[in-house]
């Protein structure tokens, strides 16, 4: 059953059976709770309370704001934004190959949203089709990781806000202890040949890990070190900190579920405050939360 009412079982079934088993295939997440929650407004709501949170402002203020999402998937953020906090949210998503049936699909869905489909872009992170100084935010959120370059990703971010703008990107630390992809157990800093073999023996198919960017915070920290017109908010080692620290209120979205199963085991056994401070401090945090302002 769908948990958004403007999404027809009809259309959650479609995006069962193509976003949801390709994923299901990767992670062994059923296709239906990734069907679920890739429609699920609530998700929505939730990054925007943590962006908001994060930049100290109340979400009132995005009132009026033009909102850039690079990698939109099937389109809710934008959707969402759009009609309960009244921004002007435009989006990115390539149809090129691999990417046709989300892209065709977001198009779908924001119109159910009464929506224009071309505020959905085909356009990719690399190469922005907007001018300089455009948005007061750009976001993203678990699609930094599978841009052909990330480090241009974030530069073309950066030269649409406007000064004063903000920029969030929640992606995967591959110097963390889990795979959110693959929903494993992960070994920090592994190369793309060792990373092929760890996935292969948890008995899964390494194809797509060969897609992925293996991104971690030293990586970026000295990417966003070379610019000299961003000053950096957080990587986001507060939220993980509150996360670990309250786990009852941790999502369950995806392979979450069974990352907060072995989470609670921890808690069980008292250790979490001494995990939550060692993770840190080796910057094995997981995600990242990158949340810069532009200056002048």
């Amino acid at each position: 059953m769908s948990t958004n009412p403007n999404i027809s079982l009809e259309l959650v079934q479609r995006i069962t059976d193509s976003f949801g088993k390709s994923v299901e295939s990767i992670s062994h997440v059923p296709a239906e709770k990734i069907a679920r929650d890739a429609v699920d407004e609530g998700k929505i709501h939730s990054q925007i309370k943590l962006l908001c949170d994060t930049l100290g402002i109340s979400t009132s203020n995005l009132a009026g704001k033009k909102i850039l999402e690079v990698g939109s998937g099937l389109g809710i953020f934008l959707a969402v934004v759009r009609r309960d906090y009244q921004a002007e949210t435009w989006g990115l998503e390539p149809s090129s190959e691999g990417f046709e049936s989300s892209h065709l699909l977001a198009r779908e869905i924001l119109q159910t949203y009464h929506l224009n489909p071309d505020i959905i872009l085909n356009a990719k992170g690399e190469s922005i089709p907007f001018e300089d100084d455009v948005f007061d935010i750009v976001f993203s959120s678990t699609v930094l990781e599978h841009t052909e370059n990330p480090q241009q990703v974030i530069r073309e971010a950066v030269r649409v806000l406007k000064p004063e703008g903000y920029l969030q990107f929640a992606f995967p630390n591959y110097g963390s202890f889990f795979e959110g992809h693959y929903v494993i157990p992960w070994i920090p800093y592994l190369n793309h040949t060792l990373a092929h073999f760890w996935v292969k023996l948890w008995g899964r198919d390494p194809a797509f890990m060969h897609t992925i960017q293996l991104l971690n915070y030293f990586k970026v920290k000295n990417w966003v070190s070379q610019m000299d017109n961003i000053r950096v908010i957080t990587f986001g080692e507060e939220v993980f900190r509150q996360r670990m620290s309250h786990l009852s209120n941790m999502p369950e979205w995806a392979g979450l579920s069974k990352l907060k199963k072995w989470l609670q085991l921890l808690q069980k056994l008292k250790l979490i405050p001494l995990a939550t401070n060692l993770l840190i401090r080796i910057k094995s945090f997981e995600p990242i939360i990158l949340t810069l302002q532009k200056v002048k």
